[in-house]
């Protein structure tokens, strides 16, 4: 079925241009301009309504956990070391997090375990459109999801009760990283193997460079760390949360280091969150480092996506940097800027139409289209047959 969206404005570079037409057709965006002439099923009469590619929150645990949970599975309690959870056997089918998620404008999200644990396990890429984990998932394994900091320090201590610092927390990364590389080498080696090991095999794709170390850290020196483990083993890196990143920007920068930021909305709870600042994304994309923002999903609410951009502009990052941290830049973190974060011509059907500037915050989200599916959250928006 082809749907034209009329009459709406377009971010272009930063700035809306109004009077445009986007034709959706299985599944995909095939026309975007202002002279789409074509009969179609249906014509969404938009009159200069706002619209964004749909939006897109690069850290959460989407379907591990509903509101008012007391228990989840977010993350496993007794196990440090856990690379080979995958979210896809937790999350939740019918899960109200992903009407949720529907009714922010939020079209993809990645989901990870929580970061309890010092390995916490497989991150995963899914759109918002369906009622499970299988038909959403479009990247099963996106990364894993590796932690430094004040919550997995006390993991690991209830796994090692000599482990109370953080050097000893880094020195069991480190070593479960060695041990990997070891399996690794002995693999392709051909070695037998006796027994197959499920972490060290959820640990290969790291090891050998195909899959991001998504790190969870809010302190400068944690981050550092975390760095230091991937220069060492030569990983890729992407920081998430990030408290402190804006510390050491210029290290960031000069090493094309991304950073997820958030979120920036939670009270300083704890000592690594002294330093939480909305000032934050400006200073990292002052500095050249490509930023995205997160909710972190059920930290804070997953409809704060926009609200942490509009802060961010408050503080003082231009209107560009701040829309593109919730499509376009995160899409290109998870490593899926080919298909989705843009407005073009060929990119997946994910969009997000909005009664005003979607900055202010006094918009709503009228209509969200995912994959082509559409859903009307307005009664003002009418569909022309």
């Amino acid at each position: 079925m082809a749907t034209i969206f009329n009459n709406v404005r377009i971010n272009m570079n930063g700035k809306f241009f109004p009077g445009q037409k986007v034709l959706v057709e299985n599944g995909k965006i095939n026309m975007v301009g202002s002279s789409i002439f074509k009969n179609v099923e249906n014509v969404i009469e938009c009159e200069q309504r706002y619209l964004l590619p749909g939006l897109i929150d690069a850290h959460t645990h989407l379907g591990l956990a509903e509101p008012g949970d007391k228990l989840s599975d977010i993350s496993e309690s007794e196990l440090p070391i856990t690379p080979h959870l995958r979210p896809l056997d937790g999350i939740r089918m019918h899960s109200r997090a992903l009407e949720d998620a529907r009714r922010a404008g939020i079209s993809t999200c990645m989901v990870c375990p929580g970061s309890d644990s010092p390995i916490a396990g497989i991150c995963s890429i899914l759109k918002t459109n369906g009622n499970s984990a299988d038909v959403g998932l479009i990247v099963e394994q996106a990364g894993i999801l590796i932690s430094f900091g004040e919550q997995p320090k006390a993991r690991a201590k209830s796994y090692r009760q000599e482990l109370s610092t953080s050097m000893g927390l880094t020195a069991l990364i480190r070593e479960t990283l060695m041990k990997a590389q070891d399996y690794n080498i002995a693999k392709q080696n051909k070695k037998i193997v006796k027994d197959r090991e499920i972490d060290m095999e959820a640990l290969l794709p790291l090891i050998k460079g195909e899959v991001p170390m998504r790190v969870s850290a809010h302190r400068a020196e944690d981050i550092l760390s975390a760095i230091r483990i991937a220069e060492e083993f030569e990983l890729k890196i992407i920081i998430e949360h990030g408290t402190e990143a804006h510390l050491i920007a210029p290290i960031l920068a000069e090493k094309k280091i991304p950073v997820v930021i958030g979120p920036t909305l939670v009270p300083k709870l704890r000592h690594e969150l002294n330093e939480k600042t909305f000032e934050g994304a400006k200073i990292l994309a002052d500095a050249g480092v490509e930023i995205a923002l997160t909710c972190d999903y059920p930290g804070l609410p997953i409809e704060t996506l926009r609200i942490a951009a509009a802060m961010a502009v408050q503080y003082g990052l231009d209107d560009k940097t701040a829309m593109a941290a919730i499509t376009e830049n995160p899409a290109k973190i998870l490593g899926v800027d080919e298909r989705i974060g843009k407005i073009r011509k060929g990119y997946d059907a994910d969009l997000a139409l909005f009664s005003g500037h979607p900055l202010d915050i006094r918009s709503r989200l009228e209509a969200l289209c995912v994959d082509g599916d559409l859903f009307i959250f307005s009664d003002k928006i009418k569909i022309e047959d």
